[in-house]
């Protein structure tokens, strides 16, 4: 790795504080044909916005108009601060997880937009951990029998607790 220049890459925007957060499991969006695990990335251990329950509505809606397809019928969601990113197992490609990505503002998730993923990535450093988190408990549920006791096995096997 001799001859790179370091000066060169690698370099952040100025006003970066890169601070710890907190994953929480709040809900699962449950429709008759995909069940999300719904978690939340918080800045701290308080903070819990009042927009779950619009996020659960936003999903069943988004879900129900067709726009978020089921795929295999199982995945996972993560809300933050002002994105909602909804990924779920495909279903040609059972390894692979597919992910849309919905910006919006104030904690209002109803003015949630889709964004293009080339322009704002799959997932941020925080969501990582939970993706990691995810693809262990699909990997099991991919060696298992993948009987009924085996998606329920994949839906209750969530992550908790802080991110660095």
């Amino acid at each position: 790795m001799n001859g790179i220049d370091y000066s060169q890459i690698g370099n952040l925007r100025k006003d970066y504080v890169h601070e710890p957060g907190i994953i929480r499991n709040q809900s699962f969006v449950v429709t008759p044909n995909l069940v999300l695990k719904l978690y939340l990335t918080a800045r701290d251990r308080y903070s819990v916005p009042d927009f779950v329950r619009d996020t659960e509505e936003f999903l069943g809606r988004k879900i129900g108009e067709g726009e978020i397809t089921p795929l295999t019928g199982l995945g996972f969601a993560i809300l933050s601060d002002d994105i909602l990113n909804v990924a779920r197992w495909d279903t040609k490609y059972p390894i692979v997880v597919k992910n849309q990505i919905y910006g919006f503002e104030e904690g209002n998730v109803n003015s949630a937009q889709l964004l293009d993923i080339r322009d704002v990535g799959s997932f941020c450093v925080w969501e990582l951990e939970i993706v990691n988190h995810e693809k262990n408990a699909w990997k099991r549920f991919l060696t298992s029998q993948k009987a009924e006791s085996d998606k329920r096995k994949y839906l209750q096997d969530i992550i908790i607790g802080e991110l660095k």
